[in-house]
């Protein structure tokens, strides 16, 4: 995993030039990948509103700023679209998602994970936006409506290698769930995101290539317990090995 060396977003208004050129320089940084230059950027310079400037002719500069503003532009409607958008919004005015987790610090991160690996089921106790930099990443999503999301999560503090301190959260309990019923499978590529809103539920996983992702996330997710996972929930393929750098 790959952080931005300035440490996690100060609380407070985001501004109006959020996210600049972070994204650019993090995926860069993290993954030695002019953003720039793959196809999947060159299509979200494009994605711009003003259309009368060709992505290819703009200074270096202004194409990491234009991206980061697409960026997030993107995962803006991806939230409204779910109906979400004021748990975005709740974060941009903040600089906090979700103060009934903590509240936890945001982070601008570089995930790789290994091919043919997979990471445990989890919710999440804050917002996340992801971006494909490089590779595919498949998940099974929950997606039905009626499984009550989990929004308060009690922090347990734990130490990790390196002596670096995170709070550990534990996911819902999905013993009542169908998974058969209430998952689906979803497939990401190169250049394409994907949002997760306060306790949404999914497991990542990857085939033969593995995924570089750059994320906004709240430093970490929250498990399902293995004694509470979902009724038929086989295809999950929950493995125990760390899965990710």
């Amino acid at each position: 995993m790959h952080k931005t060396v300035s440490g996690p977003l100060a609380s407070g208004p985001v501004g109006g030039d959020f996210p600049g050129r972070i994204p650019a320089k993090l995926i860069r940084e993290a993954y030695n990948i002019d953003v720039l230059e793959t196809e999947g950027g060159m299509k979200m310079l494009l994605e711009s509103n003003d259309r009368s400037v060709c992505a290819a002719d703009a200074h270096n500069d202004d194409k990491e700023l234009r991206f980061g503003m697409n960026l997030l532009a993107r995962a803006r409607s991806m939230f409204v679209e779910r109906g979400y958008g004021h748990e975005l919004q709740s974060f941009m005015e903040t600089g906090v998602s979700n103060p009934d987790a903590g509240p936890r610090r945001m982070h601008w991160v570089g995930i790789e994970i290994f091919p043919n690996q997979s990471l445990a089921l989890h919710s999440h106790p804050n917002v996340e936006f992801v971006y494909i930099v490089e590779g595919c990443m498949h998940e099974w999503r929950l997606t039905d409506a009626t499984v009550k999301k989990k929004r308060s999560y009690i922090p347990e503090r734990v130490e990790v290698d390196g002596g670096e301190v995170h709070s550990k959260y534990i996911g819902p309990n999905l013993t009542s769930v169908d998974a058969n019923r209430t998952f689906e499978h979803r497939l990401y590529r190169e250049g394409e995101m994907f949002i997760n809103t306060i306790g949404d539920v999914h497991q990542s996983f990857t085939k033969d290539e593995g995924v570089k992702l750059f994320a906004m996330w709240g430093d970490g997710n929250a498990d399902v317990p293995s004694d509470q996972l979902p009724q038929n929930a086989g295809f999950l393929n929950i493995q125990s090995a760390k899965a990710w750098t």
